[in-house]
């Protein structure tokens, strides 16, 4: 299964709408997620597990309380074998307001032992 389908079996049964990497559209509550893959466990001159670098982006409305939510989310990831989100209030890191409301970013990692992208280069 791709990261981006442990991703959605993960996040999908929160009822948010979840879209990876971009979302354009006019819902005000949703996730974005995006990741970054590191090659692992490197042997022989190939990569024989993948680490990702992953963030889910939750964006609601300013009023709106956010931690039942936020819990949530962490929650359905350690479940899923994420490690332990660590999670950042993005509009105050930046130092300005998303156009319509709140941004959060939780963060954490998975491991997946069926890397596919064959040889490593040296």
């Amino acid at each position: 299964m791709s990261i981006d389908a442990v991703l959605q079996a993960a996040l999908r049964p929160l009822g948010l709408p979840v879209f990876p990497n971009k979302y354009t559209g006019p819902e005000l509550t949703y996730l974005v997620t995006n990741w970054t893959m590191i090659p692992a466990l490197n042997a022989g001159d190939l990569a024989h597990a993948a680490r990702y670098l992953v963030q889910v982006h939750y964006y609601l409305p300013d009023k709106q309380n956010p931690h039942a939510t936020l819990e949530a989310i962490c929650r359905a990831l350690v479940a899923a074998d994420f490690t332990c989100p660590g999670i950042l209030g993005a509009d105050e890191a930046n130092g300005s307001r998303d156009a319509h409301g709140q941004h959060w970013v939780i963060e954490c990692e998975f491991a997946d032992g069926g890397y596919r992208y064959g040889k490593c280069d040296d």
